[in-house]
């Protein structure tokens, strides 16, 4: 079995390494529709609509950490008939009763019991999640991060380095909550919240995370 890591960037290559660690793959390559590299992180690349040329049989992870551009790489490769598969880095603790959909990626951290992680959802390092939290597909959450107890996060939520949840939460649709915030309460659905406590900052009508400040300095 091929793993195929879509996205050769830097998410890719932590990601790379980590499968490295797991090592339950024969082989191990990229797929990348932008760069013009034929090699990374000492593994071939490809671009999708080459894949024909690859006749191993393959499965997918998505390396790239924009939920939205995360779910429309999901759909392109569920589309294509390609599956989808999970990674769980070495050092992940992940208590009996929690549900973890395909294509996630979990580097590391605690998970308690019961919680519901939907397909394609992104753990960074040393995340913390409580008990019969529901995650919603496609979001990304990053290192450090807290969620409390019975809290819902909506689909493409990202959550941000360090951000904290309080229990009994619920996290809309498309919402961003940017490095070290702390979520007291109800986030509407494409909030941008920052600060602790937590404050509205604007929406996230773009549909994107990383650069949004970039026309505002």
């Amino acid at each position: 079995m091929t793993l195929a890591i879509y996205c050769a960037g830097g998410l890719g290559k932590e990601i790379i390494a980590l499968a490295r660690c797991v090592c339950v793959w024969d082989a191990i390559i990229f797929v990348d529709d932008i760069t013009d590299a034929e090699w990374y992180e000492g593994a071939k690349v490809y671009k999708f609509d080459n894949l024909c040329e690859y006749n191993d049989e393959m499965e997918f992870i998505i390396a790239n950490g924009e939920p939205a551009i995360r779910e429309a790489l999901y759909k392109k490769i569920k589309a294509a008939g390609y599956k989808m598969t999970t990674i769980y880095g070495p050092n992940c603790s992940i208590l009996p009763g929690t549900s973890v959909g395909e294509g996630c990626i979990i580097c590391d951290g605690y998970i308690s019991a019961g919680v519901i992680i939907e397909p394609n959802v992104l753990f960074n390092g040393r995340v913390m999640v409580g008990h019969d939290v529901i995650i919603g597909a496609h979001s990304v959450v990053s290192t450090l991060c807290f969620i409390g107890g019975n809290t819902e996060i909506g689909n493409r939520v990202y959550l941000g380095p360090g951000a904290m949840v309080k229990d009994r939460v619920k996290i809309c649709n498309d919402a961003i909550i940017s490095i070290g915030t702390v979520i007291l309460r109800y986030v509407k659905e494409k909030a941008i919240m920052i600060g602790n406590p937590a404050k509205l900052i604007g929406y996230n009508n773009e549909g994107r995370v990383f650069n949004m400040f970039k026309t505002k300095f």
